[in-house]
């Protein structure tokens, strides 16, 4: 990789996609596990299945994202989809969550305890969520438990109580097989300083990228005290909270996002085409999933058979 891959304004250094999709994966292999720890053993309900296939899937999305989108021979493993349009594809996709979440504000019904319906769409409905959450994963560094939120909850009706736990440990995961790969098999962390800059990594000579940037060791060090406090303490006030003040809270966080990428990401003021596609993107993805919220009570049923064989059943 050329170091003019990594070159930025004098004003603003902005860390690359990839080097932010290993630092989140890896810090999340310590936060996400620690408040995975803490809930279950606090007893909070999850939904296990749900944990399992989804995360599974996840991890398969995440490998399948790596080599095919990914690669692997440059440094931090960069993506061959340009930064600017993954950053905008996954802020339309928490937009669409933000919505939707907002959306069941007025409705009476939360949701429910578990889900006891497993047919093939709801399979089906689930490997996809994860899989395609673990390819979001591969490029931003998480992605596997919004979509797997996402679907549990707003498509499959599970209380937004239960689906936040089970999202979280089915993106531990991920996180835990994404901190392996990129962090330590790949060396990523492996990240040599001298001088203010990074002047390897894995090994090998690399840079000089700004420290501050892509000392991804270094940032991960750092973070590492926080998050192993801070993730479980998050779990405890995500419990405390009433359900519409949870889902407020997570339609909050998701706007957040939105309005972020909108204020930080110059490239939708001075790309066109980048504007274009995120302006489409959302009014498609709004319509989409305020589409399978309307219909999500036939979603997931399966088709009733034909009327002669209910007769012949008889």
């Amino acid at each position: 990789m050329e170091p003019s891959r990594f070159r930025c304004s004098p004003r603003v250094i902005q860390t690359p996609a990839e080097v932010a999709r290993t630092f989140s994966l890896s810090i999340q292999a310590v936060g996400m596990v620690t408040a995975s720890a803490a809930i279950l053993l606090s007893g909070k309900v999850i939904q296990r299945r749900s944990v399992v296939v989804g995360g599974a899937a996840g991890v398969v999305g995440l490998l399948v994202g790596l080599w095919t989108l990914g690669e692997p021979s440059e440094v931090f493993w960069a993506a061959r989809v340009p930064e600017a349009y993954i950053k905008v594809t996954f802020t339309v996709v928490l937009a669409a969550l933000a919505y939707i979440v907002y959306l069941g504000l007025d409705e009476d019904d939360c949701g429910m305890p578990r889900l006891d319906v497993w047919n093939a769409r709801m399979w089906i409905g689930l490997v996809a969520a994860g899989f395609f959450g673990g390819v979001g994963s591969a490029l931003l560094g998480s992605g596997t438990d919004v979509l797997v939120f996402l679907f549990i909850v707003i498509i499959a009706g599970l209380h937004p109580r239960v689906g936040v736990p089970t999202s979280v440990l089915a993106m531990a995961m991920v996180s835990m097989v994404g901190f392996v790969v990129l962090g330590v098999a790949d060396g990523q962390l492996a990240t040599v300083v001298d001088g203010g800059a990074v002047v390897s990594v894995s090994g090998a000579a690399a840079g000089p990228y700004p420290a501050a940037q892509f000392d991804l060791f270094g940032m991960w060090l750092a973070a590492v005290p926080i998050v192993v406090w801070g993730a479980p303490l998050g779990t405890v006030f995500v419990h405390a909270l009433e359900e519409r003040k949870l889902i407020a809270f997570v339609a909050a966080i998701a706007t957040l996002e939105v309005v972020s990428t909108a204020v930080f990401l110059t490239e939708l003021w001075t790309n066109p085409i980048l504007a274009l596609y995120a302006v489409v993107g959302l009014v498609c993805a709004l319509g989409l999933v305020r589409w399978l919220h309307a219909n999500r009570a036939g979603l997931l049923a399966e088709a009733a058979p034909p009327e002669s064989l209910r007769t012949a059943a008889r």
